[in-house]
């Protein structure tokens, strides 16, 4: 019923829309990626993926566009000895996720679930219609709604929050939302979003950003899935080439509102380019709800946070990366967390080559340590190399 509701709208808009000039545009990438995971004991798992994205952008006159943007994933191995459900799980009020192609080949009784050999899922995480006109902004549909300022966790993300370790979702998923914007100037603007879940949850906040003298700044205010009151705010700014990135935002329960206590989630990131392109970053968070998904062990720590008042599995984290263009062709970055009170660790290494225009060859590595304060199995380690050839279009 969702679905029909939504193309309805849709087709509706596309027809009633006074235009004169339509423009619609394609782009995307295909890539493919073999990878290699290795866990404690010396058990290996492995996958092959196959990612087309795909962003259809079509003006509709002067004032209004429609954006449409998805991927498809074809994906085989022993990795996915998961339950095909969560492959197509669609967090937002419209389900627009589905598996086309799910081959089982046997049952794995060690895990009470199927292993699948082959899995092929589509995906829609944009959809929607977009009115601008002067100074307002008026879109509804599936969107990204990024309030985010700092570059690892970031608090003031309550509407789309995101793992830093998924490195090939750059796009991040969208929710389902009424957004209204109105600015003042460059640098200043209202915002207030709507959203809903797929629990029929709603998301509501106001959002007001503004620069004071060369530092940009912002506050929200709202509610959470109706469970929590959240207030924050984030400051930008710069220091002789030194980028300073913190914000903050504060979760207080509806339910016992006068004798619960709430959860604090703060990011501070620091960010500075050499001349020679250098580029060196530093981020700290503290989340005071942190201890209490420790017992996630490490899908709590690789997975997608469940929302932004739960963004880490310590309640104190530490991030520093280092990345630099070897060749005119050629990039490295080498990053790191320290999850202080879990004294668990996590280091990664990427290379980037452009072989051709629109041609990119990518090297991944990713390694994890978890001490078993936050590890249902005792100390773990776990290897994870990726390789990607990437087209886009």
């Amino acid at each position: 019923m969702k679905q029909i509701i939504l193309i309805f709208l849709f087709a509706f808009v596309a027809f009633s829309a006074n235009a004169q000039e339509k423009k619609l545009s394609l782009s995307g990438y295909v890539s493919g990626m073999p990878s290699i995971i290795v866990l404690e004991g010396g058990d290996i798992w492995w996958q092959a993926l196959v990612h087309n994205r795909f962003n259809f952008d079509w003006q509709m006159g002067k004032y209004f566009r429609m954006d449409v943007g998805g991927r498809n994933r074809l994906i085989t191995g022993s990795e996915i000895m998961l339950n095909p459900q969560s492959i197509s799980y669609d967090a937002g009020w419209l389900d627009l996720s589905w598996n086309w192609l799910v081959i089982e080949m046997r049952r794995d009784t060690s895990l009470q679930r199927h292993a699948t050999s082959l899995l092929g899922n589509t995906a829609f995480d944009r959809f929607s219609f977009t009115f601008e006109k002067n100074r307002w902004k008026l879109q509804l549909g599936r969107q990204r709604i990024n309030w985010g300022q700092t570059f690892v966790w970031n608090p003031n993300d309550i509407f789309n929050t995101y793992s830093f370790f998924d490195f090939d979702y750059p796009e991040r998923a969208g929710c389902d939302a009424f957004r209204a914007t109105y600015f003042h100037n460059a640098t200043s603007s209202h915002e207030l979003a709507v959203s809903a879940n797929r629990d029929n949850k709603v998301t509501a906040a106001y959002l007001y950003r503004w620069n004071f003298k060369g530092v940009d700044l912002q506050v929200i205010a709202g509610e959470q899935t109706e469970s929590d009151l959240v207030v924050g705010g984030a400051i930008t700014g710069d220091i002789k080439g030194l980028n300073i990135r913190s914000e903050m935002s504060y979760f207080h329960p509806f339910k016992h509102f006068t004798d619960t206590s709430g959860i604090v989630a703060i990011s501070l990131g620091l960010d500075y380019i050499f001349t020679n392109s250098l580029m060196l970053q530093a981020e700290v968070l503290y989340n005071n709800i942190g201890k209490s998904s420790s017992g996630n062990g490490l899908m709590g720590l690789y997975a997608a946070p469940l929302s932004a008042k739960n963004l880490s599995i310590c309640e104190w984290n530490l991030f520093a990366q280092i990345s630099y263009p070897l060749t005119p062709r050629l990039n490295g970055s080498l990053s790191s967390m320290y999850f202080i009170d879990g004294k668990s660790c996590y280091a990664g290494i990427s290379l980037d080559y452009s072989v051709i225009e629109n041609l990119d060859l990518s090297v991944i590595a990713q390694y994890f340590y978890l001490n078993n304060k936050i590890s249902t199995v005792g100390d773990m380690n776990m290897f994870m190399g990726f390789v990607r050839i990437k087209y886009s279009f």
